[in-house]
C-alpha cells in the first residue's frame, strides 16, 4: 500500500481528484470511438436505409403429452417492420396485430382459435411505440424502449428482436448468440449452399443460457437459503431449435421459423408429460428504400435483450390496505394469537411488494408513526426494490443515525441488484451523513451499476460526481473527510 501526506500537497490531490471523476468521461468517449471502429457483422443481413416487412406469428401450446390431446396457450400474428436508419441501428413497428386464444380441438387433434377478448386493445398498445435496438457483433443488442412502454409489451418485442437475430454469414460469430434467454452457445449446421448459405439451422439448449434463470421471484433478503428458484428451474429442460433461410442474392434472411420446446421433468418420462411448446416464425413480405436517417436514443435508457420481470403491479393504489394490515397486526401485539399474527404478517410483507415506489414512499411516514419496529420488521422481510429503497427513506428519519443503520445501509449496498433508483437512494443518504460505512456503501453501489451502464454518460452518475467534488472542493477544512472522499472514489472506478 502506498500513502499520500495528505495537508502538504493538497494541489496535487486535487489534480488526482480531477484525474479520477474525468474518468468517468473518458469511458465514454473510449465506448464511442469503439461504437464507431467495431464491424458490425449483421449489417450484410439488414442493409442500412432500407425497411424489411415481415409477417410475424408466435403460439405456445401447453399440455400433458400422452395422456390428453387438449392444449391450450395463446397466439399473436403482427405485421413488423424494420427500419435501417443507420448501420445496425434499427427501429420496430409491430402493427395489425391480433391476439387469439383456444376455443377447441378439431377431429385432427390440432387446436382452434378464437380472438382473445383484449385483442383491439392488445392491437392498439403494441402498435403505440416503436422499439430502437442497436446490436454490435451479435452477442451485444441495446433496446431503447419509449418512457411508457409497458413492461409485458416489451417482453414481447424481444421475443421478435430475437428471432430477427439471424445467424451471419461468418460462421465463427455464431456459436454465441443473444437471444431472450441471454447469451447462448449455438449449434449452427449449413442445409443448402449456393453463393452463401441459404439454409441455416441452429440449435441451443437453454438451461446454458446466462440469463435463463435470471427471472426469480422476490424473496426476503435475510432468508438463510436463498436462490431457490435455480434448482427448481433445471428440473425443465429447455431446447431450441431454429430454421434460417436467405436470400442467395441479397443476403437478407426470407424466412424463420424457431420451436422452444420445454419439458417439465419430474412429471416426465421419455417424450410424455408437462411441455410447453413455443413456435415463432417470420416471412419477408417486401423490402424498400427508406430517405430517414434519423436514430437518436437516450443512452441511459438502454435495456438488455432477455427477459425482465414484468412488474405485475396495479396501475391505480393507495397505501390504505397496508396500514390497516399494519394497524391490525399492531392490535395482536401482547394478547396472543400467534398464528393469526403470521397470516397477517405475511399479509402485510405481500402488500407492501405489491406497492409502487411512489405508493409506498408517500404510506411510509403513516407506517412509521403506526409502528416503526413492525414497518422495519417488514420492509427487511420484503425483498423488492421498491421496499430497500422505503427502508433507506426511513434510514434518513432516524435521529442520530445509530451504528445500527450505518450496518443496515452498507448491507443494502451489497446486494446484486444495483439500478439508477439505487445510487439515487444511496447519494441521498450519503448525503444526510457521511459516515465511511454509507460513503463505502454508495461506492460499491456505482461501482456495480458503473459497470452495467457501459460507461454511459448517466445523470444519477454525474449527481454523484458532483457530490464528491463539493466534498473535495477545499480539502484543508477538512482533512480526514477529504482523504475518505478520495478513497471512495478510487474504489467507484
Amino acid at each position: 500500500m502506498f500513502s499520500f501526506p495528505l495537508l502538504p500537497v493538497m494541489g496535487g490531490i486535487k489534480l488526482f481528484m480531477l484525474l479520477l471523476l474525468s474518468s468517468y468521461a473518458l469511458a465514454q468517449q473510449g465506448n464511442e470511438n469503439a461504437e464507431q471502429t467495431s464491424t458490425c457483422v449483421l449489417a450484410s443481413r439488414y442493409k442500412a436505409y432500407k425497411k424489411y416487412v415481415y409477417q410475424y406469428s408466435t403460439q405456445s401450446q401447453n399440455g400433458v403429452v400422452g395422456a390428453a390431446s387438449l392444449r391450450n396457450g395463446p397466439m399473436l400474428t403482427c405485421q413488423v417492420e424494420v427500419e435501417v436508419p443507420q448501420v445496425c441501428k434499427f427501429i420496430l413497428h409491430t402493427k395489425s396485430c391480433a391476439l387469439s386464444e383456444v376455443s377447441s380441438m378439431d377431429a385432427g387433434g390440432r387446436p382452434v382459435y378464437r380472438p382473445a377478448a383484449t385483442s383491439d386493445a392488445f392491437e392498439a398498445a403494441m402498435a403505440k411505440n416503436p422499439l430502437k435496438f442497436t446490436v454490435e457483433q451479435v452477442t451485444t443488442v441495446h433496446l431503447y424502449p419509449e418512457p411508457d412502454e409497458q413492461d409485458n409489451l416489451l417482453n414481447v418485442k424481444r421475443g421478435i428482436v430475437s428471432a430477427l437475430l439471424a445467424p451471419v454469414e461468418e460462421e465463427q460469430h455464431n456459436r454465441l448468440m443473444n437471444t431472450v434467454h441471454g447469451v447462448c452457445a449455438t449449434e449452427y449446421t449449413i442445409n443448402a449452399q449456393k453463393d452463401i448459405a441459404t439454409d441455416v439451422s441452429l440449435s441451443r439448449d437453454l438451461s446454458g443460457c446466462d440469463q435463463f434463470y435470471g427471472r426469480v421471484q422476490d424473496s426476503s433478503p435475510l432468508a438463510l437459503i436463498q436462490k431457490l428458484h435455480q434448482p427448481i428451474a433445471k428440473l425443465i429442460r429447455s431446447t431450441q431449435h431454429c430454421n434460417y433461410q436467405f436470400d442467395n442474392r441479397r443476403k437478407h434472411m426470407s424466412a424463420a421459423e424457431c420451436t422452444e420446446t420445454h419439458v417439465f421433468l419430474p412429471f416426465s418420462h421419455q417424450d410424455n408429460g408437462m411441455s410447453s411448446v413455443v413456435t415463432q416464425r417470420l416471412t419477408l413480405q417486401e423490402s424498400q428504400r427508406i430517405n430517414s436517417r434519423n436514430f437518436e436514443v437516450e443512452p441511459w435508457r438502454g435495456s438488455w435483450l432477455h427477459f425482465q420481470k414484468a412488474e405485475g403491479k396495479a396501475p391505480v393504489q393507495t397505501g390504505d390496505g397496508v396500514l390497516r394490515t399494519l394497524e391490525d397486526l399492531k392490535e395482536l401485539a401482547g394478547i396472543g394469537g400467534g398464528q393469526r399474527r403470521a397470516g397477517l404478517f405475511h399479509m402485510l410483507v405481500s402488500g407492501l411488494r405489491g406497492l409502487r415506489n411512489e405508493t409506498l414512499s408517500s404510506a411510509l411516514p403513516r407506517m412509521l408513526d403506526a409502528s416503526a419496529a413492525l414497518t422495519w420488521q417488514a420492509l427487511l422481510q420484503c425483498g423488492t426494490a421498491e421496499c430497500d429503497s422505503a427502508a433507506l427513506q426511513a434510514v434518513r428519519t432516524v435521529a442520530g443515525m445509530p451504528l445500527e443503520m450505518d450496518a443496515l445501509v452498507h448491507g443494502l449496498s451489497l446486494q446484486g441488484h444495483a439500478d439508477a433508483g439505487r445510487v439515487r437512494d444511496m447519494l441521498s443518504t450519503a448525503k444526510f451523513r457521511q459516515s465511511k460505512a454509507i460513503m463505502y456503501a454508495l461506492a460499491y453501489t456505482v461501482r456495480r451499476f458503473y459497470r452495467n451502464s457501459e460507461g454511459l454518460r448517466i445523470p444519477e452518475l454525474t449527481e454523484v460526481s458532483d457530490f464528491m467534488a463539493t466534498i473535495l472542493e477545499d480539502c484543508s477544512v477538512n482533512p480526514e473527510e477529504s482523504f475518505l472522499a478520495l478513497r471512495v472514489v478510487g474504489v467507484m472506478f
